[in-house]
């Protein structure tokens, strides 16, 4: 097991959701352990989705059944996972082109987490990180079980686009090694190395060029203008409110939280982003500290990270000057919360 017996999932205060076609993947392999969700009760049937929350924990029931279910849920996908991201991997030329769409359009289907292509002289990295907002320690047992899903899901998926699997080089996730460590290099056929800085499958670059075989690619731009209005309305949708959350996480472990540098990786001056935010009825500091206390917490939660460790990725110079703030925000110190914590799983053991 990789979590700690002081550990509790914290609920995150942040909206986000998962497409129908993922939670039914998720729901069929639930199925195969003798577990059966109540799908419509979580459905946003206006929307198809259902909340990441929702998803997270049925996840978690999976992952209480069996040691191997993120495998399981990646094993289970079909096209159906993800239709409108599916037609346009399939209308695409190269396998670049369709991993090219799984970045852009990767939101379409879930705020689980986020993808990115590292493309070397030699080799390439597929990455895929867990949404911090949701998951805040990415070496979890259920951030390695998501990630497990998504990289599995692409082996399964790979024989639709090129006819064959993906020769995959070496596989990283940032857990440590599980027991059952062996079942995984079985089934990626391919050395698997923990404790890395990030998720990654690594392959040859020359596979890039690789064609997608029976691809439709006439069709193509119709399904990527069809996509992207899709995208176009979600992020309408999106208040600047929620991208400001979104952000922060990563920017306070980068220590660039200003308001200057949340506002250039939204493309605006930080006048402008001050504006929005005041019309939305925020103040920058607000959400600052509103999200800074709720990593703290599921940092503490968690029980990994010592406090001078939880202080600097929050943003924090000095355990002192988070041990002030964490007192505000909460009435205790830190200590005393994470006491609190153990106190209250040892009573329910």
């Amino acid at each position: 097991m990789m979590t700690n017996a002081c550990s509790s999932a914290t609920a995150s205060p942040y909206r986000g959701e998962v497409a129908l076609g993922y939670w039914q993947t998720l729901c069929r392999a639930l199925a195969s352990l003798g577990v059966e969700m109540p799908e419509q009760e979580r459905v946003n049937v206006s929307r198809c989705a259902v909340r990441v929350e929702d998803y997270l924990a049925a996840l978690e029931v999976g992952v209480l059944r069996t040691n191997d279910f993120g495998l399981r849920v990646g094993a289970s996908v079909s096209l159906k996972t993800f239709p409108v991201l599916g037609m346009t991997l399939l209308s695409s030329g190269q396998l670049q082109q369709a991993l090219n769409q799984i970045l852009r359009y990767e939101r379409l289907n879930h705020d689980l987490g986020t993808s990115g292509l590292l493309k070397g002289p030699q080799e390439s990295h597929f990455t895929w990180m867990p949404n911090p907002l949701y998951l805040a320690d990415p070496a979890s047992e259920l951030s390695f079980h998501l990630a497990l899903s998504v990289f599995a899901g692409i082996k399964t998926f790979a024989p639709l686009l090129i006819e064959t699997e993906i020769p995959i080089t070496r596989i990283s996730f940032v857990a440590t090694r599980p027991s059952n460590a062996s079942v995984y290099q079985d089934f990626f056929n391919t050395d698997i190395i923990y404790q890395q800085p990030q998720n990654a499958i690594t392959f040859a670059s020359e596979l890039l060029d690789l064609a997608v075989l029976g691809g439709d690619t006439s069709m193509f731009a119709t399904v990527s203008s069809h996509a992207d209005r899709l995208l176009l309305q979600e992020e309408n949708q999106e208040s600047v409110v929620w991208k400001v959350r979104s952000i922060l996480p990563e920017a306070l472990r980068m220590q660039a939280f200003r308001i200057e540098d949340i506002a250039t990786r939204l493309n605006l001056s930080a006048r402008t982003l001050q504006r929005k935010l005041s019309a939305a009825g925020y103040r920058y500091q607000t959400l600052l500290d509103e999200t800074r206390q709720s990593l703290a917490e599921i940092y503490i939660a968690e029980n990994k990270l010592s406090m001078t460790e939880i202080s600097f990725l929050i943003g924090y110079q000095e355990q002192s000057s988070f041990n002030h703030a964490f007192k505000a925000w909460t009435g205790i110190s830190p200590g005393e919360y994470r006491q609190n914590l153990c106190q209250q799983k040892s009573g329910e053991a």
